[in-house]
């Protein structure tokens, strides 16, 4: 029988490298969303009522926060799932 690995660290190194990529990819098309959208829209509501300016630092600063706080809740929602995983690893056939 050959020992089961930790997978967790790894999983954990993946899911970081995404949300930088991810978070990184956000606040660059923030930032062309930014540079090219003020002429059109000076300022935009978000959430219901938050005015914010278009431009480049704040779209892309938006689009990092909402990109990081998204990724945030979709990994504390796989982590309380797994806690209902019943499945033991060991007691699986070779």
């Amino acid at each position: 029988m050959t020992p089961v690995a930790d997978d967790s660290t790894d999983g954990r190194r993946i899911f970081l490298v995404i949300v930088v990529a991810v978070v990184l990819l956000a606040g660059g098309i923030g930032f062309f969303v930014g540079a090219n959208g003020a002429s059109v829209a000076p300022t935009i509501t978000v959430f219901g009522g938050i005015d914010i300016p278009t431009t480049p630092a704040t779209m892309t600063l938006y689009g990092m926060v909402l990109a990081l706080v998204s990724l945030g809740v979709l990994f504390g929602l796989v982590t309380l799932a797994s806690r209902f995983d019943d499945v033991d690893d060991t007691d699986q056939p070779d």
